[in-house]
């Protein structure tokens, strides 16, 4: 049996989802563990089963305790930050002992690449669990050739323990400089802003007739996921959410502009498809604790 650590929120929660479809080809017996995700409160829990629900329920689940007495007894434990970064081959090889258990995040495409069409099947979204007021934007959207999502998130990132690592690295420079970028190539690129920190978007980037998007709130926000998958191109921020908002993008000659540094502090080679336009970003001043 292989298991693999479910944590995080939507974001990495379909990373996480997306690898263990590929395992799973290579070793039937593959289930996600969700016995910690039970005591986990951050973000709004686990939500593959809420946002996709014709996903199927067959997930490991126990008592938390009893999981890491057994993690620690019976399996050889694998955490992806301490495997080397140019090749698989220690996520894939077989192995001797029969009880693998996978802790990581697994954020990169190369992790699925191979089976792109069958992750677009496992995260298609249903229109009918939206809400009016996103059915009726989806509509806008949808017939809108030039529609353009732009992200940012502020939020937890502003948390002195976030801000350092992620929060400093998408300044309003990056955005002004992406919203000019996506310009110069759609050059009737209609914006629509998603952000749990509107106000903040409004006062620092100037975007003219822009859609600002601020109804999807808490456990609603997954639908901001939907419409920005749903825009012809994308501009995304450092978030694994803004991430999948750009790749469920169906659009064949879409345009996605990332920032060229995921985390300040660490590198990440392999986050961004090598198809994504990136914007050189130069992270804020850290905050002293």
């Amino acid at each position: 049996m292989r298991l693999i650590k479910m944590t995080g929120g939507l974001g990495n929660q379909m990373f996480i989802y997306a690898f263990y479809l590929r395992m799973k080809q290579l070793y039937p017996h593959t289930r996600i563990d969700l016995s910690d995700m039970v005591h986990y409160h951050a973000h709004y829990g686990y939500e593959l089963h809420r946002v996709f629900p014709h996903l199927p329920k067959d997930e490991f689940c126990i008592n938390q305790s009893l999981k890491k007495v057994l993690e620690f007894l019976c399996f050889h434990t694998l955490i992806e930050r301490k495997q080397k970064r140019d090749t698989l081959e220690a996520f894939w090889q077989p192995r001797f002992w029969p009880l693998i258990y996978f802790k990581g995040f697994y954020q990169s495409e190369r992790f699925f690449a191979d089976i792109a069409p069958q992750v677009r099947q496992a995260f298609r979204f249903s229109d009918a669990l939206a809400s009016d007021q996103t059915r009726q934007l989806l509509l806008r959207i949808d017939a809108e050739p030039n529609a353009v999502s732009l992200h940012v998130r502020r939020g937890d990132y502003q948390q002195t323990k976030f801000y350092n690592s992620m929060g400093r690295v998408c300044t309003s420079r990056y955005y002004v400089d992406a919203v000019d970028r996506m310009r110069s190539h759609v050059p009737d690129a209609h914006f629509y802003v998603f952000s749990d920190d509107i106000q903040w978007v409004r006062s620092h980037i100037p975007i003219e007739e822009a859609v600002y998007v601020d109804f999807n709130q808490d456990a609603d926000s997954w639908q901001d996921m939907l419409l920005m998958s749903r825009c012809h191109h994308n501009i995304i921020c450092n978030s694994s959410f803004s991430w999948w908002g750009a790749w469920l993008n169906a659009y064949a000659d879409k345009r996605v502009i990332a920032p060229s540094v995921w985390c300040a502090n660490a590198p990440t080679p392999d986050i961004l498809p090598d198809a994504w336009d990136r914007i050189e970003v130069v992270p804020a001043k850290i905050r002293l604790l």
